[in-house]
C-alpha cells in the first residue's frame, strides 16, 4: 500500500534583522556621552581626594580639584541617581567614587545634634574674621559694622575670641571694645592706622609671641592662657589670602567678556596663594609639634576641609565643628554654603559641644563659636 505523503508544516523563518539587533545592539550618541561623563566625573572626584594628602608645592594641579570638592561631589550624585533611573550598568562607577565622600561628609554638613555627656570646665571659644569692617552688608559703614560686632561678640560672650583682620584708624578704639575680656595679644602694624590679628581673653594671658612668615606681610600669633588649672596655647591664623575679590572677578568678566583670559588668570593667583599658605602651615606645624602644652588652633586658613592646608593643620586635632556642629559648615558669605574656610580645630582629648556658624551680615565671614571641655 502506497505511503501517503502529507506536507510538513514549515518553520516559521527567523527575521534576521531582529536578531542582529538584539545580539549586536550598539550604544546610542546619549548613551557614550553619559558613560564618558561618569568616567570623567569619578576620576575627578577621585583626584579630590588625593588633594589632602599633595602639598600644592610639590604639584598644584590636585588642589583645584580639592576647591571644587562639592561642585565634583554634586556632579556624581546627580550622575548616580541618572544612572539608577534609567538602570545604567555605569551607576557602579559613581557609587564606587562617592563611597569615600562618607569619610569626609561632617566636615562639611551634620544634621541632627548628639546628646554629649560632659565634664570639667566649659570654655567657649569664638573666630571671627571681620574684613577689616568694611565688608559689612550694603548700607553699614566701617564704624557701624564695628558697633555691631562688638554687640554681638557681648551677646554671645565668649571667654577666648580670635579675630582676624581687625582694622581701625585710631589706635585708641580698641581699649574701648570688648571690655568683658580684659586680656589680649594682637599683631598689628606699626603707624596710627591699625590693621591685624588679636587674641581676647577672660583669663589670664602668661605668654605670647608671633610667627612670622618667609615673604609675606601675613603672620599668626599665639598665647599661652591660664584656664583655671590648666594652661592651653591658641594659635589665632590668618593664613595666606587669595587676594582677588569675587564680586571684582564677575564684574572684569561681564565688562571686558573674557571669560577664559578672566578664569586663568584667578587660577594662577589661587595657585601661587596655596603654594605661600603650604608653606605658612608647615611652619606653623613645626612650631605647634614643637610646644608642650595643649593647643587650639583658630583662624581664617582661606582653604576648604579638602586641602592639604587643613590637613596639615589639624593633624593631632580633633576639628570643633566634625565633633560638635549642625548645619551647613560653611564660613563664607560669597557663594554659601560651598565654602568652609574659618575654623577652630582643639586637642583630641578634650570634648566639643554646640558648635555654631552664626549667619550675621558684618563681615564676608560668619563667625564660629564652640564650648570646649577642660
Amino acid at each position: 500500500m502506497a505511503k501517503i505523503h502529507y506536507p510538513k508544516e514549515e518553520k516559521p523563518k527567523r527575521n534576521k534583522t531582529w536578531y542582529k539587533k538584539k545580539t549586536e545592539r550598539g550604544l546610542s550618541a546619549g548613551q557614550i556621552v553619559f558613560r564618558i561623563m561618569v568616567i570623567i566625573s569619578a576620576v575627578a572626584l577621585c583626584i579630590s581626594y588625593l588633594s589632602i594628602f599633595i602639598d600644592p608645592a610639590f604639584m598644584a594641579v590636585p588642589y583645584f580639584f580639592g576647591l571644587y570638592y562639592i561642585p565634583i561631589f554634586l556632579l556624581n550624585i546627580a550622575l548616580l541617581l541618572v544612572g539608577l533611573i534609567k538602570m545604567q550598568r555605569y551607576l557602579v562607577v559613581s557609587l564606587v567614587a562617592l563611597l569615600p565622600s562618607l569619610f569626609f561628609a561632617d566636615l562639611f554638613v551634620k544634621f541632627g545634634s548628639e546628646e554629649k555627656s560632659v565634664s570639667g570646665d566649659e570654655v567657649k571659644v569664638m573666630t571671627y574674621n571681620v574684613g577689616g569692617f568694611g565688608l559689612a552688608a550694603k548700607g553699614m559703614d566701617k564704624a557701624q559694622a564695628l558697633a555691631k560686632i562688638s554687640e554681638f561678640a557681648a551677646r554671645e560672650s565668649p571667654d577666648i575670641l580670635c579675630i582676624q583682620e581687625f582694622s581701625s584708624s585710631d589706635s585708641a578704639s580698641l581699649a574701648g571694645i570688648l571690655k568683658f575680656l580684659p586680656y589680649r595679644h594682637s599683631s598689628f602694624n606699626s603707624g596710627k592706622h591699625i590693621h591685624g590679628d588679636i587674641i581676647f581673653s577672660r583669663y589670664p594671658i602668661v605668654d605670647s609671641g608671633f610667627i612670622h612668615f618667609n615673604e609675606s606681610i601675613s603672620k599668626s600669633i599665639w598665647c599661652d592662657i591660664r584656664i583655671n588649672d590648666v594652661t592651653v596655647r591658641v594659635y589665632n591664623c590668618h593664613l595666606q589670602s587669595t587676594s582677588f575679590s569675587f564680586a571684582g572677578t564677575l564684574e572684569r568678566i561681564a565688562h571686558k567678556g573674557e571669560f577664559t583670559d578672566e578664569v586663568k588668570s584667578v587660577h594662577e593667583r589661587l595657585s601661587n596663594t596655596n603654594i605661600q599658605r603650604s608653606q605658612q602651615v608647615g611652619t606653623i606645624h613645626d612650631h605647634i609639634a614643637a610646644c608642650t602644652l595643649p593647643t587650639i588652633v583658630c583662624g581664617d586658613f582661606n582653604d576648604t576641609p579638602m586641602s592639604y592646608t587643613y590637613h596639615r593643620l589639624a593633624s593631632g586635632h580633633k576639628d570643633s565643628f566634625a565633633d560638635g556642629g549642625n548645619g551647613f559648615g560653611a564660613t563664607f558669605s560669597i557663594l554659601w554654603p560651598l565654602l568652609r574656610i574659618d575654623y577652630i580645630l582643639v586637642p583630641e582629648n578634650v570634648s566639643c559641644d554646640r558648635t555654631t556658624v552664626t549667619r550675621v551680615p558684618y563681615s564676608d565671614h560668619y563667625p564660629v563659636s564652640t564650648l570646649i571641655y577642660f
